[in-house]
């Protein structure tokens, strides 16, 4: 009995382990497939040049005297191409669906799920903004209602809290990637929930891991979006959830 909890005790802080740092700056490295890395690009400057034109014309007559009169117009125009901040402030999310891992020790079912998560936001708004926010909903998974424990930033363990503002959440990286010619910031997410129910008898605990790995239509909803002396209009997406034995 003693090795079971030892073994379950492990399996938490295996797969709820995360590396602690800062919300990193946002160079061009560690970019995902696929993604090209940009080195010293200045984003689009914003405002616009200008050009003017003026004719005058003048014509005199007289005997011994001239009076001429003299007339000039001139127009100019401006316009120019960039990121203007605080217009719009977007974000796209790229999350794949996502896979709980479920392990038994002893009387206990843990279902260790792994966020994985990425969030774009185009580069010259994110230099500009004040916070970033992420949340994820479980409330059509199988997951809702159970408790959870999880890492915050100092590393220590907390129980049923999530932060979502990301400034306060370790990244995995931060890049700088072009998308469709736009120098973009790809924010990627990774932090482990490790949720956990206590049964009377390690049978039904057994028996409550074989029920979530046949579970086919669980679903998470993900939002983001960001604050810059208010919040933004939110991005929003569902993805599908698996749930897997590794025990």
């Amino acid at each position: 009995m003693h090795k079971l909890l030892l073994a379950g005790a492990f399996i938490i802080v295996a797969f709820a382990s995360c590396n602690s740092s800062k919300l990193l700056d946002p160079t061009p490295t560690n970019v995902g497939k696929g993604d090209t890395t940009i080195n010293n690009t200045t984003p689009p400057p914003n405002g616009g040049t200008g050009t003017g034109n003026g004719n005058g014309t003048g014509s005199g007559n007289g005997t011994g005297t001239g009076n001429g009169t003299g007339t000039g117009n001139g127009n100019g125009t401006g316009n120019g191409n960039g990121t203007t901040p605080n217009s719009q402030y977007t974000v796209k999310l790229d999350i794949a669906n996502q896979v709980v891992n479920t392990a038994v020790g002893h009387d206990t079912l843990y279902l260790v799920y792994t966020e994985k998560a990425d969030i774009i936001i185009n580069k010259v708004e994110y230099e500009n903004l004040s916070a970033v926010h992420f949340k994820e909903d479980f409330s059509k998974s199988s997951l809702n209602g159970f408790h959870f424990t999880m890492k915050n930033e100092n590393g220590d363990y907390i129980f049923d809290s999530v932060d979502d503002n990301l400034n306060n959440v370790p990244l995995k990286t931060a890049s700088t990637v072009v998308i469709d010619g736009t120098p973009m910031v790809k924010l990627h997410l990774e932090r482990t929930f490790t949720f956990f129910k206590a049964y009377k008898q390690p049978a039904l605990a057994v028996e409550a891991q074989t029920n979530f790995t046949n579970i086919t239509n669980d679903v998470i909803t993900f939002s983001s979006y960001i604050y810059d002396k208010k919040n933004y209009d939110p991005t929003t997406l569902t993805v599908g959830l698996t749930y897997k034995k590794v025990d």
